[in-house]
């Protein structure tokens, strides 16, 4: 591997640490975290999915989603109900709690990745989404 390109990686990783601090600084005010908001987020629009699914979608191994969901579960901000058809299968839906936080912390989270991004131009923003997005299409 070429200099430049160990660069861009350590680049990367310390751009995510400081969002990554940011975003739990911000969330920690309403007794949240990052991942219990991304699965808050992935439940407002699906309303209600398997485990499995949730795990995927927050790019973690199983038995993470697991205790994210029981300690999610322990506040009342999600509910897990049993498939009808097939009882092997766990499905999670968002509380009225729940729902109340996502609204409480989305006005907190938009203005975070506000004022991340604020400072480029319309090109730049452009310019960047693509890379990111050919970068995560060769990864993923």
């Amino acid at each position: 591997m070429q200099n430049k390109e160990i660069e861009i990686w350590m680049l990367l990783r310390k751009v995510l640490a400081v969002a990554q601090r940011i975003a739990e600084e911000d969330l920690r005010k309403y007794d949240s975290t990052p991942s219990q908001f991304g699965i808050l987020l992935n439940l407002a629009e699906e309303n209600l999915l398997p485990m499995s699914e949730l795990s995927k979608q927050a790019a973690c191994v199983n038995s993470n989603i697991t205790s994210i969901i029981t300690r999610m579960e322990a506040k009342g901000l999600v509910q897990r109900n049993q498939d009808q058809r097939d009882r092997r299968i766990v499905k999670v839906e968002l509380t009225p709690k729940g729902k109340e936080l996502l609204e409480d912390t989305l006005p907190v989270h938009y203005k975070f990745i506000k004022d991340l991004l604020d400072f480029y131009t319309e090109e730049e923003l452009e310019q960047l989404y693509k890379l990111l997005s050919k970068f995560y299409e060769n990864v993923s």
